[in-house]
């Protein structure tokens, strides 16, 4: 059972709340654990700003992760247009098939990276950074082009 709160630990928390600190460093100082210090600080009307802020880094982060996803799949699209065109100008029919192997795999990233998008709303990063792995790699010892 956890030690009383003493009115130390309640002086303790209003200032070091006053001094910004945030819930997690008061636990750590007073060691006294989170969910104490949220109590003594709801019951003196204190509240951490840190879940504002914690908040708003993680849409910044899953706006940003949107956009390099939305520049990845265009990157792939452009890149296998560019291999098509290859194809057409290929001087033997190694190359030919080298530039159309290249432009599959490259339209086969911008589909995944396509479908991946449609699943991705929420969830944390290192979810969504799996879910890229798997897609691009393929299953683990898979064979993912036939050949």
């Amino acid at each position: 059972m956890a030690d009383p709160i003493t009115d130390a630990d309640r002086e303790a928390v209003r200032r070091l709340h006053a001094e910004g600190k945030s819930r997690n460093a008061i636990a750590r100082e007073t060691g006294r654990s989170a969910a104490t210090v949220s109590k003594i600080a709801a019951e003196q009307g204190l509240a951490f700003s840190g879940g504002a802020r914690v908040a708003a880094a993680t849409q910044a982060r899953t706006a940003d992760a949107t956009a390099r996803r939305e520049r990845l799949a265009d990157d792939a699209l452009d890149g296998a247009l560019a291999q098509v065109e290859r194809v057409v100008e290929a001087e033997s029919a190694r190359d030919a098939r080298d530039y159309a192997t290249a432009a599959r795999a490259l339209t086969e990233v911008h589909a995944k990276v396509a479908e991946l998008a449609r699943h991705t709303s929420g969830g944390s990063a290192g979810g969504m950074l799996d879910r890229l792995a798997d897609a691009l790699l393929g299953p683990p010892g898979g064979d993912t082009d036939g050949g």
